[in-house]
């Protein structure tokens, strides 16, 4: 992928508009996003990818170190799908995990998005079949540093 493209931890959670935006955009202007878990164990991250200054793609994670984060509203903008831009972002994300000595990622998949998200190792959990984890690799490589 010859992209130049920056992973960013948000120091803000996108504002409704920025969130509705990529909602319509992925086709899910009609549902509400998720809300966030109330937990004292539990941090929220949003983090975003960036093409040339420009947000293309966000994803919130709930970070619960050391057992698992829950990855939900992973949106990339249409005219950057199919350029293995999520693929890069999860990866980052992955990193992201391991250095906060997260052990799993979890997330429930959206509709049509199942086949992604097994290319990229997530299986569907056996006791409950909504949602799919991915063991993390600790000896998996490093491949950035975050901004």
């Amino acid at each position: 992928m010859d992209l130049d493209l920056q992973f960013r931890l948000l120091k803000a959670i996108p504002t409704t508009k920025q969130l509705m935006s990529y909602r319509k955009d992925a086709g899910l202007e009609g549902s509400k996003p998720r809300p966030i878990a109330v937990n004292e164990r539990c941090t929220v991250q949003w983090v975003a990818v960036e093409l040339k200054n420009k947000q293309i793609g966000i994803a919130r994670l709930e970070l619960a170190p050391p057992e698992f984060c829950f990855m939900s509203e992973l949106m990339i903008m249409s005219p950057h799908r199919g350029q293995g831009v999520g693929h890069w972002f999860i990866k980052r994300i992955e990193q992201l995990c391991l250095n906060a000595h997260i052990k799993r990622l979890m997330l429930v998949a959206g509709d049509g998005t199942d086949n992604f998200y097994k290319s990229q190792a997530f299986i569907t959990d056996p006791l409950m079949p909504r949602l799919m984890r991915k063991e993390l690799n600790p000896f998996q490589r490093k491949v950035f540093a975050p901004s």
